[in-house]
């Protein structure tokens, strides 16, 4: 069956006509028509029901239309699974966002300087929020905080870094400045409240949010004390600040990916540049 007719028919169904279905494609409409009418005679079932200068799909062909369409798909996402195994093609990347700052400059650097065919797309979220991305195959790998939970044996975890939780203050500022949380529905998030809960029992606290720098930054400006995890850019880009640790808690950073990718060129290239052990 040639898929040229198959997406002939397919256009010719959604724009509800043989002119519209041409003009989409670049080809005649008498062109449309010789397609369909081939489709038509192999599969020996009528396709389309003409009317006026209309046209709608047969019972025969609703019937046909999701696996049609989903041949169409399976033939246009061939060259991303060839690529694959080459160093071209796509790499979705997801990260939290001091994942993002700490690594984004090596990531760029790095895949244009070992993989130059790749073309790379970095994508900020919440761990939980990638970790779904990634699930639904909207991701091909992501940098995030460790799930609470086992993960699948279908998927990797590789850790990358290991940061320590403690306490952030503005330089000079007074023991008593009320907490910014950072958000409890977070992976991360819910660890550092356990410390804080652990260090200052139930302190007053002024709002809660799932965003780092913006914490850091509003302790930088004395507005606010917080717990939070060390990662690495935040002293160098928050120099108005001192970080103390608490007790031995550690926020975990790695990368997440699926298990039957690992010796994927891409991939490989990726851990290379994150300093992941190839392992």
């Amino acid at each position: 069956m040639d898929l040229r007719f198959v997406e002939t028919l397919i256009a010719a169904v959604e724009e509800a006509s043989l002119a519209g279905a041409a003009r989409r494609l670049g080809v005649t409409p008498a062109a449309v028509s010789q397609r369909v009418d081939a489709l038509e005679a192999q599969l020996q079932v009528p396709l389309l029901l003409r009317f006026g200068r209309g046209m709608a799909a047969t019972p025969e062909c609703e019937a046909l239309l999701p696996e049609l369409r989903r041949m169409v798909a399976i033939h246009a996402g061939l060259p991303q699974i060839l690529a694959r195994d080459q160093l071209k093609g796509m790499l979705r990347l997801g990260a939290v966002s001091t994942a993002l700052a700490d690594h984004a400059a090596d990531l760029v650097q790095g895949l244009k300087q070992h993989a130059p065919e790749v073309e790379l797309t970095l994508t900020p979220g919440a761990s939980a929020e990638l970790y779904e991305a990634f699930m639904q195959r909207r991701l091909d790998a992501a940098l995030l905080v460790a799930p609470p939970f086992a993960v699948p044996k279908a998927l990797r975890f590789d850790p990358l870094t290991k940061q320590p939780v403690g306490l952030l203050m503005p330089k000079d500022g007074a023991a008593d400045l009320p907490f910014l949380l950072y958000a409890r529905a977070a992976w991360g998030g819910a660890m550092c409240y356990r410390v804080l809960q652990q260090q200052f029992g139930s302190p007053r606290f002024l709002c809660e949010m799932d965003a780092l720098e913006t914490i850091a930054q509003l302790v930088e400006d004395g507005v606010g004390q917080a717990v939070v995890p060390k990662w690495a850019g935040l002293l160098r880009r928050h120099a108005g600040v001192d970080f103390t640790p608490l007790g031995s808690a550690q926020r975990q950073v790695g990368l997440l990916s699926w298990q039957r990718d690992s010796r994927r060129p891409v991939q490989q290239v990726l851990r290379q540049v994150l300093g992941i052990s190839q392992i």
